[in-house]
């Protein structure tokens, strides 16, 4: 578990959300997993919105998501994963990334 400091080494929890939006073929993929690595050295969680995308390759997605969510997860940082379908979470649990998976409407925001 992470000690008070976030990835900066400053008190906080850093959050970033990506938010793909169409057809995540293989070149939309290979995207998210770059722009996922570039993430790891400045968030202490991303989120990871699908409600927005069309996953075409829940296999592939999962292929594409294990190792930023590995290196997420040793660092004691952590991916979530929202709008993932049984499919999707299927692959994700049989290829063991280590994320963690919630329906589109668990997360609602704050009101102001």
């Amino acid at each position: 578990m992470m000690s008070g400091a976030g990835a900066s080494g400053q008190d906080g929890w850093f959050t970033t959300t990506v938010r793909p939006a169409g057809p995540l073929d293989h070149a939309a993929l290979a995207r998210l997993s770059e722009t996922l690595g570039a993430l790891e050295p400045s968030s202490d969680m991303v989120v990871v919105d699908l409600t927005a995308a069309d996953v075409r390759d829940p296999r592939g997605l999962a292929r594409h998501l294990l190792a930023p969510a590995r290196r997420f997860d040793q660092a004691g940082r952590c991916m979530l994963v929202v709008g993932a379908s049984p499919g999707l979470k299927a692959e994700l649990h049989h290829a063991a990334v280590p994320v963690v998976t919630l329906d589109p409407d668990t997360v609602r925001p704050h009101a102001a």
